[in-house]
């Protein structure tokens, strides 16, 4: 117990935080600051009972403290932190550690008051801010193994109250899914070491759902303390909808390269100044590459027939965006040529809107050329049946109507009308020669069609599309 001497009360009176002196909880001697925080004079607080100036809810807290004190000076006390009331009805707000001492030789406590209303506000004012923010933020010890304080996202990311872990009875790593959880102590082993560091994994959420979190953590230094640590920082965000936007990507991305790879279609990528990043085998095919590592060492530019309409269509994607089938003319490395329709479109850089690549698919004309030949030679082929039909039908109806003439003229009953049935049968045998005329022209044609073919002639159908006919 130590003794209180006249040369320690008049440094007691020289401190710049309150001190009072206790006697069976009344104020014996109290210092010009604790009389100010009291708001009243230092002779009307002697004998005055200490709890005068402690709000009521308070008071079995700081009597009980009171009680606590320890007789071994070497005992360290612990502060206790309440409201007090000064004179006037004002409060403040105080921190308080006392020891027992002898003072005029009896048994008294001697209290040491500061006002910490002021960084009480602050605290809590930052508590406010640091609660409005989604991540969770945690303050752990120099030793990086106790949990001083939490913000309230922990709610939200791991579904329990803040207290929860300053209370230690949660630590980040007890809510690990399992299969990261090594990943995850052994970053949370070498922070310090580290002294910042990152890592993304899994957690549990108290709702049973799985979650993705990302944890920063990093250790702050006292300053000018010679590198010792005076806390450790963690900053947990919660990103499961960027990973499963990311997942979303990776399963789009397989099914694109296997649209890409199998399509029928040519398709490439290039970039601005014409040069391969991408290319798919039918495209390859097309140009006449051996494969793609070749395929990637040339220029779509030198695939164009007509530079101008190169230039037409750069022009039409870079400012629209996008091009939809619009027809031209290639060369592939044989020389050789090919009618395609292009649809593409391009992507642009964010912040300067240049262009940065564009995709481009080509419809081969080719087959469908192929096909609409086909078609036209299956339609022609047919009208050419039916006229055939028709001029045997003509025939037959001929040939019957002379065989009718021929058995009238033999009959002598129609003697009188011979002549007339004469003419009949020479009228006939016009129409006869007629239709066998009509035979070889259209035999003609025909050998016209299969033997020397003219090209398909592109003539709009109306509706947007084309159609081919044939001369």
């Amino acid at each position: 117990m130590h003794l209180m001497n006249p040369e320690h009360i008049q440094l007691l009176d020289a401190l710049s935080q309150g001190a009072v002196i206790l006697r069976d909880g009344r104020i014996s001697h109290a210092n010009l600051c604790f009389a100010t925080i009291c708001n009243a004079g230092r002779e009307t607080l002697r004998e005055r009972s200490f709890c005068d100036f402690v709000i009521p809810k308070h008071h079995d807290r700081v009597e009980k403290y009171l009680l606590g004190i320890p007789d071994e000076p070497s005992c360290s006390q612990k502060t206790i932190e309440f409201t007090l009331q000064d004179a006037k009805g004002a409060e403040s707000f105080v921190e308080m550690q006392a020891k027992k001492i002898s003072y005029q030789g009896l048994p008294a406590l001697l209290c040491s008051l500061t006002d910490i209303t002021q960084k009480t506000r602050t605290s809590q004012k930052l508590k406010r801010i640091l609660d409005s923010i989604p991540e969770v933020i945690m303050a752990f010890d120099r030793e990086h193994s106790r949990i001083e304080s939490a913000n309230s996202a922990t709610e939200g990311i791991y579904g329990l109250p803040a207290d929860q872990f300053v209370g230690n009875i949660f630590h980040p790593i007890d809510l690990v899914f399992p299969e990261d959880s090594a990943k995850v102590q052994a970053f949370y082993a070498g922070l310090i070491e580290n002294e910042i560091d990152r890592i993304e994994y899994r957690i549990v959420h108290a709702n049973g759902d799985i979650r993705w979190v990302r944890d920063e953590g990093e250790v702050i230094y006292k300053e000018q303390g010679l590198g010792r640590i005076q806390q450790v920082y963690h900053f947990i965000k919660d990103i499961t909808d960027r990973k499963n936007d990311e997942e979303k990507l990776r399963v789009n991305e397989q099914k694109y390269r296997r649209i890409f790879q199998y399509s029928t279609d040519p398709i490439f990528v290039a970039m601005p100044d014409g040069s391969f990043v991408d290319i798919n085998q039918a495209a390859i095919s097309l140009f006449g590459y051996e494969n793609r590592e070749h395929a990637l060492k040339g220029n779509v530019v030198d695939h164009f027939t007509d530079e101008k309409e190169r230039k037409a269509i750069m022009t039409a994607i870079i400012q629209d965006g996008s091009i939809t089938d619009h027809p031209t003319r290639l060369k592939t490395l044989s020389g050789g040529t090919v009618d395609v329709v292009v649809t593409g479109g391009c992507r642009k850089n964010r912040n300067s809107g240049l262009l940065e690549s564009y995709q481009i698919i080509l419809h081969d004309m080719r087959a469908l050329i192929e096909r609409t030949e086909l078609e036209t030679y299956r339609r022609t082929m047919g009208g050419l049946s039916d006229r055939l039909n028709n001029i045997a039908q003509a025939q037959a109806m001929q040939y019957g109507l002379m065989s009718d003439y021929i058995e009238a003229l033999k009959s002598p009953a129609d003697g009188s009308r011979k002549e007339q049935l004469l003419a009949r049968l020479l009228d006939k045998v016009s129409d006869s020669k007629r239709s066998l005329e009509d035979l070889r022209v259209l035999g003609e044609k025909i050998r016209k069609i299969y033997h020397t073919p003219e090209p398909p002639i592109p003539v709009p159908d109306g509706t947007g599309g084309i159609l081919f006919d044939l001369k």
